[in-house]
């Protein structure tokens, strides 16, 4: 009769089960699995490692980017956001730097429509008109940079 046993190398160690080990249904409960974190956490934090950013936070212009996301959320303004024009405008003028990387004018990608626009936009001034709610993250942010009036970002 086979029996099983442990044993430990180093930091790992290594179980032989047997066939009988194996027969009987496991009496390990697992907890249960977190809810995915969106774009704002359950505290109002950003999270800058979401997938929806699209790599935005991380990319040549991260840091611009970051400075007038944070501050259109964060705004108290009324409207929303319309104290961060010059942190867009400095997001706006590094993508103008990186053009083969922010570029998204050349139809190949929809998902970033109003970041497309805010990129191509030859914005001469003005206000934040109406910014409901924010729903997505560069999309949001780029309607507001671009003067765009949004009233639910999806």
């Amino acid at each position: 009769m086979a029996f099983s046993f442990c044993k430990s190398f180093g930091k790992d160690k290594v179980i032989f089960a047997t066939k009988e080990d194996h027969a009987v249904p496991s009496k390990i409960e697992l907890p249960p699995p977190e809810a995915p974190q969106g774009l704002i956490s359950k505290n109002g934090d950003i999270n800058w490692s979401c997938p929806c950013l699209g790599g935005m936070a991380t990319g040549p212009c991260g840091v611009d980017f970051r400075e007038a996301f944070s501050c259109f959320h964060y705004s108290e303004a009324e409207p929303k956001g319309s104290d961060c024009y010059e942190a867009f405008r400095q997001m706006q003028d590094c993508f103008q730097q990186y053009p083969t990387v922010y570029n998204k004018a050349n139809g190949a990608d929809d998902d970033d429509d109003a970041l497309g626009d805010v990129m191509n936009a030859d914005n001469n001034g003005g206000s934040v008109k109406d910014v409901d709610e924010l729903s997505s993250g560069a999309g949001a942010a780029a309607a507001v940079a671009n003067n765009t009036t949004v009233s639910k970002v999806e």
